[in-house]
């Protein structure tokens, strides 16, 4: 019964890291949204 008992609560580490981990990625993706920056160019026009 106490095996079962562990094995069960598994599942729900599992779903509140993979909730967790999405709640860091809204929350990253609303703050990247939030503070955009200007494109930062490769080479510049000229070459070198």
């Amino acid at each position: 019964m106490n095996e079962a008992g562990k094995k069960s609560r598994l599942w729900l580490w599992v779903v509140a890291a993979f909730a967790l981990q999405c709640a860091a990625w809204a929350a990253w993706f609303i703050i990247a949204a939030n503070n955009r920056v200007a494109e930062v160019p490769i080479m510049a026009p000229g070459g070198y």
